[in-house]
């Protein structure tokens, strides 16, 4: 009897455990995506290795992350339904699995003339994942759409759409600065749904 009951709490808590590592899918979507061998093998590592630091190259022009205005900024995407949602400081895999989304260390603010603010967010998060597909639907984002961020003193900055890319996982220059020095925001998932190969990128530049 004991062995029994000793069984079934093994295979309820393996199944527990699981279930919390695989990623999730939003519920009007649960019944027609497919996750594939591929997807689990690859969700711990959308933006590279466990784990690792998201930091740019050392080509990359780093901007101080508070330039001043110490809190988290916030992030409003119209077309996504996103609204004053805050973006806390990450460089790591772990900080993107457990918040949803991230404002990448070492990149841009808005209030910095000529800056690119790095923002990375889950398309499909886990169990544990604060905001777990934040930007499930980036792909449907078009020239011409707003991206309003707010600073931690009140300040607003609206960015309009002008360029969507695909690139790979190791295209770090989708970190950089503009060259032609506008002030700019990204915002990045991973693509195609469920297999994460790919990163999707959509730029805005600033208006207003």
């Amino acid at each position: 009897m004991f062995r029994t009951l000793w069984g079934s709490i093994t295979i309820i808590a393996l199944a527990a455990l699981v279930m919390t590592a695989l990623p999730i899918l939003p519920v009007e979507e649960s019944a027609s995506a497919e996750l594939k061998p591929v997807a689990i093998e690859q969700a711990g590592s959308l933006l590279g290795e466990n784990d690792a630091p998201l930091v740019n190259p050392e080509e990359a022009r780093e901007e101080p992350a508070s330039g001043g205005e110490a809190g988290v900024m916030s992030l409003s995407v119209p077309k996504l339904d996103i609204e004053n949602l805050s973006i806390p400081q990450g460089s790591t895999q772990k900080e993107l699995d457990d918040e949803g989304i991230i404002h990448m260390a070492g990149s841009g603010v808005p209030w910095r003339d000529g800056s690119n603010t790095f923002i990375v967010g889950h398309a499909l998060g886990f169990m544990q994942t604060e905001v777990p597909y934040v930007f499930y639907e980036l792909d449907e984002m078009e020239p011409g759409d707003e991206i309003l961020i707010a600073a931690p003193n009140g300040n607003e900055f609206t960015f309009e759409v002008y360029d969507q890319m695909v690139v790979r996982p190791e295209d770090y220059w989708v970190t950089y600065p503009s060259r032609n020095e506008e002030t700019t925001v990204s915002l990045q998932s991973c693509t195609p749904i469920p297999t994460f190969e790919k990163r999707l990128i959509v730029q805005g530049r600033l208006v207003a």
